[in-house]
């Protein structure tokens, strides 16, 4: 009874108490321990700026409580807006574009909303992961609006089809970890190498492993692009190996760079990245309800030397 009632009348500190663990965990520790990286991932920054604000309420009634989650809740959105919002414009010239998409495992492909998206840019690539057969029922749909596009089926439940040819040279797998495909695309304009790549979405792996995996997989074959669904947070710091070869598209972002749920700036799990010998110019994102992940498509400049 005793320790009910001083629950009671310290919960609002405890509180506070909890909420300094998540700002800790998110900035501080982010996904270096694991099991506690599931905290780091089931808390992104627009979950905590939503729980400042619910304080500012609670904490109303009292002045220095409610200063402190004010500044918190500025500085919060603040970092938020300045870190994960782009605006990005390019010069018209000559460049390469990939399409990549996570179709969910929906019941069949949204043919005339891609075969839309597809003619408006005019990528030589389209990639998408969590394609299994039962969504690909109607690709020969897809298949007859895009008639300059060879596609090819690929292990993982995923699909390739590009302007030119498609060579798989590897596919990797392990279970409630990752898949991994590898291939060599070659068309009028681009002749590279490329990594369509899905991760699991089980928080009760550490995505230690899988990541370098990938990371691995890229530097030994001399990997020109990773395209998937990472199922980890931009901010992990398992990214932090990929920047020494590799360059995210994360800051060439054209909008919020979260990717998924469904229209809302929450996780940014559906990453492309692109080796630093080549140039990335600008990331832009659609939703459609066709899938509760964003549709994106890269555009960027190949180094041919």
């Amino acid at each position: 009874m005793t320790l009910n009632l001083k629950f009671k009348q310290h919960y609002k500190a405890y509180l506070l108490v909890g909420y300094a663990f998540l700002l800790i965990v998110h900035f501080v520790l982010k996904d270096y321990i694991f099991p506690l990286s599931i905290v780091f991932y089931a808390f992104p920054l627009p979950i905590l700026i939503v729980i400042a604000l619910s304080f500012t309420l609670l904490f109303f009634r009292r002045k220095h409580y409610r200063l402190v989650v004010m500044i918190t809740t500025v500085l919060l959105t603040f970092i938020w807006w300045n870190n994960y919002y782009f605006t990005t414009e390019i010069e018209q010239h000559p460049t390469s574009k990939l399409l990549y998409w996570n179709l969910a495992k929906r019941s069949q492909l949204p043919v005339a909303y891609l075969s839309q998206k597809v003619n408006q840019y005019q990528p030589e690539i389209l990639a998408f992961v969590e394609a299994p057969h039962t969504t690909l029922k109607n690709l020969d749909d897809l298949k007859h609006r895009l008639p300059n596009y060879n596609f090819k089926t690929l292990d993982g439940a995923m699909l390739i089809a590009t302007k030119g040819d498609i060579e798989l040279l590897d596919f990797n797998l392990k279970e409630d970890s990752y898949k991994i495909n590898l291939l060599r695309i070659k068309t009028n304009t681009l002749n590279f190498k490329l990594i369509i790549t899905d991760l699991t979405a089980n928080v009760f792996v550490n995505k230690d492993a899988p990541l370098g995996v990938v990371l691995n997989t890229a530097k030994t074959n001399d990997i020109d692009l990773i395209v998937g669904d990472f199922n980890t947070p931009y901010e992990s710091i398992f990214f932090d190996n990929y920047e020494e070869n590799f360059t995210s598209f994360h800051s060439y972002n054209n909008g919020f760079t979260a990717t998924w749920p469904l229209g809302m700036p929450l996780f940014e799990i559906d990453h492309i990245w692109i080796a630093n010998k080549h140039e990335p110019l600008v990331l832009n994102k659609y939703y459609s309800d066709a899938s509760d992940h964003a549709l994106l498509i890269c555009k960027f400049t190949i180094d041919s030397k």
